[in-house]
């Protein structure tokens, strides 16, 4: 027997063996529990013990796993070596083979067999088998989603493999997919036991002296994340567990970032629901998922053992289609089917690119592959970390002070490295001598072939061109296509003319179009920047010919034209107050001015080079600059001085924009990065890498949790700022896009490019809308209207074009129901929605972004009707034959009331939350008291199906229609019946009463609305009349003065009862229109349908030329 068994002491049974001395006995400091360096941390060769090591098999934080092989037993093992910190003491030690004979004592198919814990020469090793697969971490990918079920049995057999080790008192404390191997037979085992918690207290170990978190933050649990160690126990690992379920689901985990970016999500944040981020996910096992995710303890799944019973339910319901999917043979989970090799050969593709990079003189861009590949500490690839980290040194080494490199790349574009800095040498005047050669022949030929009256050889000879004549023409119309149609060619209109070249006095008024943009001329040179003023009445914009111009956004009039730069003016902007313009000129200097006169208010004096990009924050104090002196200012306006100098670019800054509530600044530029700044201190937050060539534009997303940004790379890229990733990359442009911007409600992203096109994209769904043509050059500059109907493009034809929004581009989309949706109801504080639905389900929405939230289900049958308490925690719906109390927070059901013997058709609250209103399918009307359930009264019956019930806003009235045509009110403190109305014979479909209560109106199956005095019931006139289809939901705006109604072919229609010629119509659902109701702070109008989506109008801050 090897002599070094000896020295060993076994912890498995707790017993020496004959003949061992302890080591700890002969250790220097040893004694007293005193701490000494342990030598854990040299690799393994040859022999150790019985063992004879073979290979490492990866290193972590916590240890370093050989594969090995137990010469006694002949059987392979997996060895694990943990890494203790010099100043482990003997109760830290001692506590690890506490540990890991209780790990040692389970036996369990999904666990892995821990084989002998021990010590030699010094070192704690723990033997476990060898399990010959691959770990769980393979087989996620967002670009592989896996099927539901079979995720679904893969945590159902941890959660059991868990239960058993509960049950035991023995708790993981590191559960992640890296931690569990799929093996040949496709079993999940769950390795890693006993080796989580290394130190006197749960979580020690996993911080250094600085605090700095060792581990798996991601899927930590939050009272792990905060260092809650007596709280730390089986429900963490439901916790963890409910992570990776998540990440199984979604290809991604919930919470993303940095380190302590991490942490504070896990403490703080909720994650977004799986449903957001894979569409159509069962409800039910969402809620599972997220339950099991609950930040505070008491609302968690209670057990692992429970986990396992919920899924398993789950799963027997899906018995029908769980074959179809490989749920008996786990067939994704396949070692053929991993996805985690495609790292390598990402990897592999880097190496080669950089090598050939470094090859051209590429040094800049090889350098960003080389600085990313060296940070990889996944020891599976150890030999990309290795080789860049040697690379990187040549690159070093080779970036002299001075060294200019100058190659020419495949496609024949000239590049120059110096001193590192990558720079594209533009070809534009090449280009533009061949488009001007090209030009003259063109015209050459055609005063040769046409008649010598013809109206454009007439125009054309009178003037001087501003763009080459084999441009694409100016098109007055400004045609307007969508992807994936032709693209015809634009006929040159015969009165094209040209601006003027010295600037003109106020030009005359120019019409607004209906038919295509509105022109803005007046500038004699490139247009570099256009934005709107707060209150959408003014445009500004900024020119080459050094020029600043104040145009009434309306009509097209130039009001103003401000002269003070002696160079181009590159960038515009008016603070919210719209009392003061600022523009950064090349002439290096920031200029103020009145936007009313039009006169000098002052000069910022700072940067050392062309001033680029200028932005107010929100209470107009204060002003961030941009320039190509490689710097980003801070300026207070009020002393009219700078406040902070932010350096950190390594080249040109082309914009700097601040967030929402100015915490924080954007900028970006010619170094490609996209930086993130704390405003109040002046330190880099974090650098979004991704545009591999020069940016020029970017913003923060309305709510502050995404970015845009685009570039000369020809894409268009979205950030989540919480994880510092892309999102998405938007390809469409066929050039450089040098703008972008999120429109006020997030929902979309106009670009501009030097394609000379205009693009609106969706910004959830990230495709490509709509394109408008019509400039005759390329673009600078695009920005929304602060309404979102209309955007201006800036162009270096010299104009500014202004282009209404197609009207269906304008609402918010919200998906996620299976089946047609119901009503919508808008939280007390505004900030949430929710809906119901045919799918039997209650979701939550983000009012501002429309991004979901969670989902509520219980309903066994439809759900008809919804309605936020006094609270936006309390949530009521009615649909089956029951009246159910949801806790948003939770997304807990806390109370159910059977409320009918047969089917609930309507249902609403009384305005201060203290009783329910309920109609059914047999016409009964009952109310119901919101804290015990109680029935209150019963009122009068319907002869047929109630369809819509309402409470009066001053709560005095009790309103309901039906199928039989009439609608009853009654008096809501007795119950007794105060009128009943009827409009005609159809069947009265919905009803609404006004926000002074005393009108009432209906909608019938015929089309009609009708609008009644309460008090006496005179039904009054002028009602526009829009049509015969059925009518499903009638809403007043929250003023009280137009009425809008959700019709049965998809439109929804708001009239202004009194005046029949009053008539808006607005389309967008491809079915039927089931609901209409308006947010009472934004004025946005909520529309639901049967083509199962939620649409937000920005309908009462809408222009009326819509």
């Amino acid at each position: 027997m090897d002599e070094t068994r000896d020295s060993r002491q076994t912890r498995l049974t707790g017993h020496d063996l004959p003949g061992d001395n302890s080591p700890l006995a002969s250790q220097p400091g040893a004694e007293g529990g005193v701490s000494r360096p342990l030598a854990n941390v040299a690799s393994l060769t040859g022999s150790f013990g019985k063992y004879l090591v073979e290979r490492c098999l990866g290193e972590g934080a916590m240890g370093t796993v050989y594969l090995a092989t137990d010469s006694d037993l002949q059987r392979p093992v997996a060895l694990k070596i943990p890494k203790f910190e010099a100043a482990a003491t003997e109760e830290i030690r001692e506590r690890f083979f506490v540990e890991a004979r209780a790990a040692a004592a389970l036996r369990h198919t999904n666990l892995c067999p821990v084989y002998e814990v021990g010590e030699i020469d010094g070192r704690c090793f723990l033997a476990m088998a060898y399990i010959d697969g691959r770990p769980l971490s393979d087989f996620v990918s967002p670009d592989h989603p896996l099927p539901v079920d079979q995720v679904a049995t893969i945590i159902t057999r941890l959660a059991d493999g868990l239960a058993h080790a509960h049950s035991r008192d023995v708790v993981h404390r590191d559960l992640k997919p890296s931690n569990v191997i799929i093996d040949p037979q496709r079993e999940p085992i769950l390795t890693d036991f006993g080796l989580a918690r290394q130190s006197g207290t749960p979580d020690a170990a996993r911080l250094t002296g600085t605090g700095t978190i060792l581990g798996s933050p991601a899927y930590m649990s939050p009272e792990q994340a905060r260092g809650r160690l007596h709280e730390i126990g089986p429900r963490s690992d439901v916790y963890s567990l409910g992570v990776m379920f998540y990440e199984l689901l979604t290809g991604r985990l919930p919470f993303e970032g940095g380190i302590a970016e991490v942490l504070a999500q896990v403490i703080n944040d909720e994650p977004d629901p799986p449903s957001a981020i894979r569409q159509g996910l069962d409800p039910q096992l969402e809620t599972i998922c997220l339950d099991m995710m609950a930040k505070p303890l008491d609302r968690r799944t209670a057990s692992a053992a429970e986990v396992a019973v919920e899924i398993n339910a789950w799963l027997a319901r899906q018995s029908d289609t769980a074959t179809s999917s490989g749920i008996a043979n786990l067939d994704a989970f396949d070692s053929s089917k991993a996805v985690g090799d495609a790292r390598r050969e990402q990897l592999e593709n880097d190496r080669h690119l950089a090598d050939a990079l470094i090859g051209q003189g590429r040094l800049s861009m090889a350098a960003r592959i080389v600085d990313a590949m060296s940070g990889v500490d996944d020891p599976r690839y150890r030999e990309f970390s290795e080789w860049a980290r040697s690379r990187k040194l040549d690159i070093q080494k080779s970036r002299r002070p001075g060294l200019v490199v100058s190659y020419t790349a495949a496609d024949g574009t000239r590049f120059i490295d110096i001193s590192g800095r990558l720079f594209r040498a533009r070809t534009i005047w090449i280009a533009t001598a061949i488009v001007m050669v090209t030009c003259l022949v063109t015209l050459e030929w055609y005063f040769n072939h046409s008649p010598p009256n013809d109206p454009v050889q007439l125009a054309v000879s009178q003037t001087t061109p501003t763009a080459p004549d084999n441009e694409t023409p100016d098109d007055p119309t400004g045609e307007t296509s969508n992807p994936g149609e032709s693209e015809p060619g634009l006929p040159l209109p015969p009165t094209a003319q040209p601006p003027p070249a010295t600037p003109q006095p106020t030009p005359p008024a120019v019409s607004p179009r209906t038919d295509g943009p509105m022109v803005l001329s007046g500038h004699s040179e490139e247009v570099r920047q256009v934005v709107f003023s707060s209150d959408s009445r003014l445009l500004i914009s900024g020119s080459e010919d050094s020029s600043v111009r104040i145009w009434d956004a309306t009509s097209g009039r130039m009001l103003l034209n401000c002269t003070g730069h002696d160079d181009t003016v590159e960038s515009v902007a008016i603070n919210p107050a719209g009392s003061m313009i600022a523009s950064g000129g090349a002439d290096d200097l920031i200029r103020l001015w009145n936007p009313v006169t039009g006169k000098p208010l002052g000069i910022l004096r700072g940067h050392e080079d062309t001033v680029t990009h200028v932005d107010f924050t929100s209470d107009g104090k204060t002003l961030v600059s941009a320039s190509d002196d490689n710097t980003v200012r801070l300026w207070d306006l009020q002393a009219r001085k700078e406040t902070r100098l932010f350096n950190g670019h390594s080249d040109s800054v082309n914009v700097a924009e601040f967030n929402h509530d100015a915490t924080r600044i954007l900028s970006a530029g010619a170094d490609t990065d996209v930086v993130l700044w704390n405003t109040t201190t002046g330190k880099q937050l974090s650098v979004l890498e991704g545009h591999t060539e020069e940016i020029w534009s970017g913003m923060f997303s309305p709510d502050g949790r995404q970015a845009v940004t685009s570039g000369d790379d020809h894409t268009i890229r979205i950030w989540d700022l919480a994880t510092s990733k892309e999102v998405a990359s938007l390809e469409g442009h066929t050039d450089e896009v040098n703008g972008v911007c999120f429109s006020p409600n997030g929902r979309l992203i106009a670009s501009a490019g030097v394609d000379g096109l205009v693009k609106i994209w969706d910004a959830v769904a990230h495709t490509e809308l709509a394109t408008f043509k019509g400039h005759t050059d390329y673009l600078w500059d695009v920005a929304f209207s602060p309404d979102g109907t209309r955007l201006a493009s800036a162009s270096a034809d010299a104009t500014v074009r202004v282009w209404n929004v197609p009207q269906h581009l304008l609402a918010k989309i919200l998906r996620g129901h299976s089946e047609p949706v119901g009503k919508v109801a808008v939280s007390p504080d505004g900030r949430e929605l929710a809906s119901c639905s045919m799918d039997q389900t209650v979701r939550l929405w983000d009012a501002t972004s429309g991004r979901p939230g969670r989902v509520l289900a219980g309903h066994s049958h439809w759900v008809w009707g919804i309605a936020f308490g006094n609270s936006s925690d309390t949530l009521f719906s009615a649909g089956d034959n029951t009246l159910r109390q949801w806790n948003t927070r939770t997304g807990k059901e806390e109370q159910k009331v059977e409320v009918t013997d047969g089917q609930v058709r309507a249902f609403a609250l009384d305005p201060k939350s203290q009783f329910a209103v309920i109609g059914d399918n047999a016409g009964r009307l009952t109310t119901w008291t919101l804290d015990t359930g109680r029935k209150l009264l019963s009122l009068s019956r319907h002869a047929d199906e109630i369809s819509d019930v309402a409470v009066s806003p001053d709560g005095r009235w009790i309103a309901s229609c039906g199928l039989d045509g009439t609608l009853a009110i009654h008096s809501s403190s007795d119950g007794k019946l105060h009128r009943n109305l009827s409009g005609s014979k159809a069947k009265l479909q919905c009803l609404s009463f006004r926000p002074d209560s005393q009108h009432i109106a209906a909608g019938s199956h015929a089309g009609d609305v009708f609008v009644w005095m309460v008090a006496d019931g005179t039904l009054q006139p002028g009602v526009a009349d829009a049509g015969t289809d059925v009518i499903f939901r009638l809403a007043w705006t929250p003023d009280g003065k137009r009425l809008a109604s959700a019709h049965g072919d998809g439109r929804l229609v708001v009239r202004q009862p009194g005046d029949p010629d009053d008539l808006i119509t607005l389309e967008g659902h491809r079915e039927g229109a089931l609901s209409v109701c308006f947010h009472p702070r934004t004025g946005e109008m909520i529309s639901s349908s049967f083509d199962h989506t939620i649409r937000m109008w920005p309908f009462l801050n809408a222009s009326r030329s819509r």
